[in-house]
């Protein structure tokens, strides 16, 4: 009788394992369906078609070279690296993935203190670039930044703070410096970034590139069927 008893709970407990089992696959299998795992050009609406055609071009290789050829001039060498200007003149610099704190003190003091402009070739802003915030600001931070960068993955949600928190004083440029030798992938979701602004603008340049952030697990690890 015993004996019955214990086969009598070991298949219970089999049968349940089974079951778990599974729910288990069932979840995951739902968690990477096509219905969740949308590319990000359809999740924010693009004409998907457009988009790839504009992507398998190559249309925008010259646009991304040019930004990572001025910020090679003005003596960049790692993501992310910002410069601060006021007036137009560079009166600061951000090295690295600074915090949110830090960034405001620096702010602060420029709005309150006249400072000696910084010996730089920074490529002036102009309309070409991708602006966020108010175009007239006292304040532009010029960011030169690689998308598969996780540090520049931080960097650019506390920009998004900085800009809300000192708005209207604060604007934000992107420009894009992908190291390649670092994140094969990072060229190639820049000119992603660059066929969205091709169909919104800068409004959907910016929505394209959040979502590509958040969706990234950086160090080349978006794969391509995302874009």
């Amino acid at each position: 009788m015993q004996d019955n008893n214990q086969k009598s709970i070991a298949s219970a407990i089999l049968i349940v394992g089974i079951l778990i089992a599974g729910a288990i696959l069932l979840k995951n299998g739902n968690v990477n369906s096509p219905a969740v795992n949308k590319p990000i050009s359809k999740t924010i609406g693009l004409n998907v078609k457009s988009f790839n055609t504009c992507l398998a071009s190559g249309k925008f290789k010259d646009k991304i070279q040019t930004d990572i050829d001025s910020g090679v001039l003005a003596g960049v060498n790692g993501t992310p690296s910002s410069f601060i200007l006021k007036d137009g003149k560079v009166v600061g610099i951000i090295p690295g993935a600074q915090p949110l704190e830090q960034i405001t003190k620096q702010i602060e003091d420029i709005l309150k203190n006249e400072k000696t402009p910084l010996t730089t070739e920074l490529r002036p802003v102009s309309s070409d670039d991708h602006i966020l915030g108010n175009i007239d600001a006292k304040i532009i931070i010029v960011e030169y930044s690689d998308l598969e960068c996780p540090f520049c993955k931080v960097f650019h949600n506390t920009m998004h703070q900085v800009v809300e928190k000192n708005n209207p004083n604060v604007a934000w440029v992107f420009r894009h410096y992908p190291i390649p030798q670092l994140h094969p992938k990072a060229f190639h979701e820049a000119e992603a970034t660059e066929c969205a602004w091709e169909q919104g603008g800068n409004k959907v340049f910016w929505k394209y590139m959040d979502k590509l952030f958040e969706v990234t697990p950086s160090n080349n690890g978006l794969e391509e069927s995302m874009l």
